[in-house]
């Protein structure tokens, strides 16, 4: 396998896109906030889960990577432009989101050493005018639009039906809004959304032939080069 690109390339696109949103799902799970009003010592009181919760969401955003350049990979025909820069801004903003992250170490140890009231304002105002407009913005923006216009452009390509779409953006929208609100059942509930839609494509991929997956005509299709290629049109 290693020593094939297609089969190589084929079979991590699609297993990055069931590993990603099932990570997004775990890190979900393993967050120890409860339900309810902010406690900002949530994390100083659970290291351990914190660390566990937010390695898996990182690698949530780095594993959709090589999926999307996988999605982008096979849109050949009608969205190709779409496609192209959709995962351009993708990739960019997964890149940028993975990163966040790391903020919730800081959180740990910001609580477990400083009064409550101290370390909150240290991370309020770490939260320079950079960091908002060049890392959080574009994380946020290309992360989430970017994988909707991305399932788009692989929809109109014909390789899903818009079912794909609509259930990138239902599972976005509704796991925003559970994670935002601190609603344990949309906080789940969307990731296993993403799962669901992004894991039948991943196994599709998976299950993909080569050949389909790298574009190359059949062998004795119309158009090939080579010795005698041409001899029936004389």
């Amino acid at each position: 396998m290693l020593t094939d690109a297609n089969t190589f390339r084929r079979l991590a696109a699609g297993a990055c896109l069931v590993l990603a949103p099932l990570c997004l799902l775990l890190g979900m799970v393993t967050d120890p906030t409860d339900p309810g009003p902010y406690d900002p010592l949530a994390y100083a009181r659970n290291p351990a889960a914190v660390g566990v919760s937010a390695t898996l969401l990182h690698y949530a955003w780095v594993l959709f990577v090589p999926g999307v350049i996988g999605l982008v990979h096979l849109v050949r025909r009608k969205g190709v432009v779409l496609a192209n820069l959709a995962g351009a801004l993708t990739v960019l903003g997964l890149i940028n989101f993975s990163s966040l992250m790391i903020s919730d170490f800081f959180d740990i140890v910001l609580f477990q050493r400083l009064p409550a009231e101290q370390a909150h304002k240290i991370m309020e105002e770490a939260a320079q005018p950079a960091m908002i407009a060049a890392w959080q913005l574009p994380g946020m923006i290309g992360s989430f639009l970017g994988l909707v216009l991305v399932a788009v452009a692989y929809a109109r390509s014909g390789r899903a039906g818009w079912w794909f779409p609509v259930g990138v953006l239902g599972g976005i929208a509704v796991w925003i809004y559970g994670a935002s609100s601190w609603n344990e059942l949309l906080g789940f509930g969307g990731p296993v959304v993403l799962l669901l839609v992004f894991g039948f494509v991943g196994v599709s991929i998976i299950r993909m032939p080569d050949a389909e997956w790298s574009g190359a005509p059949a062998v004795g299709a119309p158009g090939l080069t080579g010795p005698g290629a041409g001899a029936g049109s004389r």
